[in-house]
């Protein structure tokens, strides 16, 4: 199991402040000690090299680019270093359409708001795991994952 309370640095993407300040309070109550936070996808690409997140978790509906376009655009910069930096995205938008989505541009897990301290700290352990492979394969770049998950 990966422990929680290791120094790493998360990057919060979302466009509610209200948000940020949960999930910072959750993460914070997992043993946590560096969050950065980003109002949205555009500031999260700009500040990107200078965060250097160890996991990033993200809402998908966000003003001027969305979430799941910022996952698939950064995992498809190869040349970027944090390309393939874990991503939890959690929102409210949990229609199959938007799950399919999150899974097709290469989200490693997937938490439904309200969140429990309990739940992300499941999906930070399974998105943080040792055992975790990271593939390029066609246009797909992310967790290494049953083909039938890709396909749905």
């Amino acid at each position: 199991m990966v422990p929680l309370s290791r120094d790493l640095v998360v990057l919060v993407i979302d466009d509610n402040v209200g948000m940020r300040s949960i999930m910072t309070a959750v993460l914070r109550a997992l043993g946590f000690t560096t969050i950065r936070l980003a109002d949205d996808a555009v500031e999260a690409q700009r500040t990107l090299h200078q965060v250097k997140p160890d996991l990033i978790i993200t809402e998908i509906k966000m003003p001027v680019i969305d979430g799941v376009t910022f996952v698939r655009n950064l995992r498809a910069d190869e040349s970027n270093p944090f390309s393939e930096v874990p991503i939890i995205v959690a929102t409210g938008h949990t229609e199959e359409k938007h799950v399919k989505a999150c899974i097709a541009a290469g989200v490693d897990q997937f938490i439904a708001k309200p969140i429990t301290g309990m739940a992300l700290a499941e999906r930070i352990r399974s998105a943080l795991s040792p055992t975790r492979q990271f593939v390029r394969f066609g246009n797909y770049h992310g967790p290494r994952r049953p083909m039938s998950d890709l396909q749905r």
